[in-house]
């Protein structure tokens, strides 16, 4: 319900106020007050270019696949996906079938190729996460830090474990199957009344495109060039993550190791997976606020890089993808009128 959503937005915000008020709502001014902006700028441009290496890496993973795909028409689907997973909570898959959707009905290319593309993407995702939670063990354990320690290889454990049932799951029919029809049901959610309009021909396409999907995948594993480049592109992408934060301290005048960014960012990753409230909007605020302080920052300058980091990660990008999505959002918000007048004709009718 639309209700809950915007609940659970509210408590959002309420805990980034209470955050606020932890810190010092005057000293987290002061701060800002000396603030430098070229140094804010220059993590305002690392986000900007970890979403073109983004970009690329999907372009080559669709090229690898003979999918051609201009270049706006990429960026527009991913940012698609971020406005849609930023307003769902939990592991952010919502904004895949958008995505896949997006792509397809501009290209004319089968979900399932599209589909495939998008998979891999996660997985190039998850392989330079998994290097960067070990990184990161061996950082806090040199620290002495026993609970960030116990924390972080907890976080190892959970990400080998999801890339391996990952591929588990796309190399089985069944399992492929499995998960193409819960990602059409969160698509469903979404969008309603294009899911019913499309529902036999979604099926149709799962039942006989899955094991061509299956085989797409596993030219994409065995595409040696594609899965190198596009693993480069991965490593390029979260290496930028890590100085978008290193700016954004440097630009509150108070330098921190690129070491501590990747634990901070760590956590937080795995925090937005399962948190309740969309995008792990001020959880993750708080969260890695909390975790900056352990490191041994201050309270006030630990929070207000955070806010500073949130504003470029998540609050703008989720502007820009509602500016992308606009057209779909109308199509929701009919689809939605439609199908809640539907129901109320057929609960007229039984009357």
């Amino acid at each position: 319900m639309e209700w809950k959503k915007y609940s659970l937005l509210g408590v959002g915000l309420l805990i980034i106020i209470l955050l606020l008020w932890w810190a010092g709502t005057g000293d987290v001014l002061n701060i800002l007050k000396t603030a430098r902006p070229d140094y804010f700028l220059l993590a305002v441009l690392a986000y900007v270019l970890a979403v073109i290496m983004w970009a690329l890496r999907w372009r080559v993973l669709l090229k690898s696949l003979g999918i051609k795909v201009p270049m706006k028409t990429i960026v527009g689907g991913l940012f698609v996906g971020i406005f849609i997973n930023n307003v769902t909570p939990g592991a952010r898959g919502g904004g895949e079938p958008v995505r896949m959707y997006y792509v397809s009905k501009r290209t004319g290319e089968p979900y399932g190729h599209i589909f495939a593309t998008i998979m891999m993407d996660r997985i190039m995702d998850v392989i330079p996460v998994v290097v960067m939670l070990l990184l990161a063990t061996v950082h806090v354990y040199r620290l002495g830090s026993f609970t960030l320690t116990l924390t972080i290889f907890l976080l190892d454990v959970v990400f080998a474990a999801i890339t391996l049932a990952t591929v588990g799951i796309l190399l089985s029919e069944r399992r492929t199957k499995g998960i193409l029809y819960w990602f059409y049901r969160q698509f469903g959610r979404i969008m309603p009344k294009k899911a019913m309009k499309y529902e036999e021909r979604f099926i149709r396409a799962v039942e006989v495109d899955v094991p061509r999907f299956q085989e797409n995948f596993k030219v994409l594993m065995r595409h040696k060039v594609a899965f190198t480049l596009s693993l480069l592109y991965s490593f390029a992408f979260w290496f930028l993550v890590l100085l978008r934060s290193y700016f954004i301290f440097i630009s509150i005048n108070s330098p921190i190791g690129l070491p501590d960014v990747m634990v901070v960012q760590m956590i937080g990753i795995v925090v937005g997976m399962f948190s309740v409230i969309p995008g792990g909007a001020g959880l993750i605020e708080a969260i890695n606020s909390a975790v900056y302080v352990l490191l041994g920052i201050d309270k006030e300058i630990a929070v207000t890089a955070t806010l500073l980091e949130r504003l470029i990660s998540y609050w703008a990008p989720t502007a820009i993808g509602a500016g992308v999505m606009t057209h779909f959002g109308i199509k929701v918000s009919q689809d939605r009128k439609l199908e809640a007048k539907d129901d109320k004709d057929i609960n007229d009718e039984s009357q």
